[in-house]
């Protein structure tokens, strides 16, 4: 039996020793994956109303943060509290308070989007709720940070994105808060660009630059002595987006052709150390870094974008700032958070109910952790995905109302089969003889 299992078998029991209950990370797994479908869904069936008259800004913003909050950051946070005991060595502090922090931040959540798509007053007051749920998991990653034996390369990138997460929810709030008062900011459009980026970027992407060089190297089985490029990849990025910030809050945008070649000498810089990654891989492509590589891709793109439209080779519209913003969380963020959940949620239920430490009896055969998920269907999301991405960055480019609905076709096609893998996998969970 012990053959047929994964080499860290080990290893697992100190992890389990002090990993959460699996209650925690899988509910903000399950929350973020029916987000992404909701997403999907509501893309498909409103693709009308993203282009010229028929453009519907707060149901535009609607649909933003039920991506980005609902579907991003909540896996993002589901995963730190699964990660916390790998980065940093300890329990993750304060479950209770986790727990807690799920509920502020998925009520408010939709409520906030609930009131956006209504047409409702007073949508500042759940967003408020989600802030405090923000608040509650900031406490307990930055409880972890301090009191952690060591800070890895990993953890000093998530200490960072932690910092900036703390500014990207202030700034939300108060934008709610002056969309209805209009009595906070003077620039509210260099604000929201700041927003933006200080999310896209200082939240969200140095997330997942500093995990993935934990992540991707372990999937890849690849081992790298330098990390010159990602070092240089983490100074530039720093430097380029608190450039940016700063020039969009207090100096009107002036410099924002620099702050965008910076960005993305750093984006290329990680893209550099990914590929080393990849070349000294030990393991073939899966679904799983098939995802990687597409991200990998879709964030060359993003920054593409992101250079023609500060150096104005594209036209300043709002076209072209969608298809901006849709490659950074479509093309970039979402085929990565993919590409490492479908191997954390199988590993965690694997993991739960099947390691040997539990002690079964000798000749019980166990199901392998690639049997919780299909892969079948997993190449199906990546295959359903990609044209979704690049047809849809395209629609918003060209102006077509038509591709736009064949790209949403594709996303709700590829968030489908997204549900229905992540539901084959914790269905361990309830029907597994081990369950209990």
């Amino acid at each position: 039996m012990a053959a047929s299992q994964p080499a860290t078998v080990g290893s697992v029991a100190p992890f389990l020793a002090k990993a959460p209950p699996i209650s925690i990370p899988m509910r903000h797994f399950v929350f973020a994956a029916v987000a992404f479908w909701v997403f999907a869904a509501a893309f498909f069936l409103g693709s009308g109303r993203f282009l010229g008259f028929n453009f519907q800004a707060l149901w535009v913003l609607g649909l933003v943060h039920t991506l980005t909050l609902g579907w991003i950051t909540m896996s993002i946070f589901g995963a730190l509290c699964q990660l916390t005991p790998v980065l940093w060595e300890i329990p993750l502090p304060n479950p209770g308070l986790v727990k807690l922090a799920w509920w502020c931040f998925a009520i408010g959540l939709v409520g906030f989007v609930g009131h956006l798509w209504a047409d409702l007053q007073n949508f500042w007051m759940p967003a408020a709720l989600a802030v405090l749920g923000v608040f509650f998991y900031l406490f307990v990653f930055w409880k972890a940070i301090l009191l952690a034996k060591k800070l890895d390369w990993t953890g000093t990138h998530l200490a960072l994105s932690l910092g900036y997460l703390s500014i990207v929810v202030i700034l939300g709030l108060l934008l709610a808060y002056d969309r209805e008062m209009g009595i906070l900011f003077s620039d509210p459009e260099g604000v929201l660009i700041a927003h933006i980026h200080l999310a896209l970027v200082g939240w969200v992407s140095l997330t997942i630059m500093g995990v993935s060089y934990r992540l991707v190297s372990m999937f890849t089985l690849a081992h790298l002595e330098s990390k010159t490029p990602g070092r240089l990849a983490l100074v530039l990025v720093n430097a380029g987006l608190i450039g940016l910030a700063a020039d969009c809050l207090f100096f009107g945008g002036r410099l924002l052709p620099l702050w965008s070649v910076i960005l993305v000498l750093g984006g290329a810089a990680y893209l550099y150390q990914m590929r080393r990654i990849f070349a000294a891989r030990n393991r073939r492509i899966d679904p799983a870094l098939g995802f990687t590589i597409l991200a990998l891709l879709g964030g060359a793109v993003w920054a593409a974008l992101g250079l023609s439209l500060a150096f104005g080779w594209l036209p300043d519209t709002t076209n072209m700032r969608v298809a901006y913003i849709f490659a950074a969380i479509l093309g970039w963020i979402t085929p990565f958070i993919l590409g490492q959940i479908h191997k954390i949620v199988p590993f965690l239920v694997w993991l739960h109910l099947y390691n040997p430490s539990r002690g079964f009896a000798p000749g019980i055969k166990l199901p392998k952790m690639q049997d919780l998920t299909s892969q079948t269907i997993a190449w199906m999301e990546l295959a359903a995905l990609t044209p979704a991405i690049y047809i849809g960055i395209a629609a918003f480019l060209m102006k077509s109302e038509i591709l736009i609905r064949v790209s949403a076709l594709f996303f709700l096609a590829a968030a489908t089969l997204y549900l229905i893998n992540t539901g084959l996998t914790l269905k361990h969970l309830k029907w597994s003889p081990y369950s209990a």
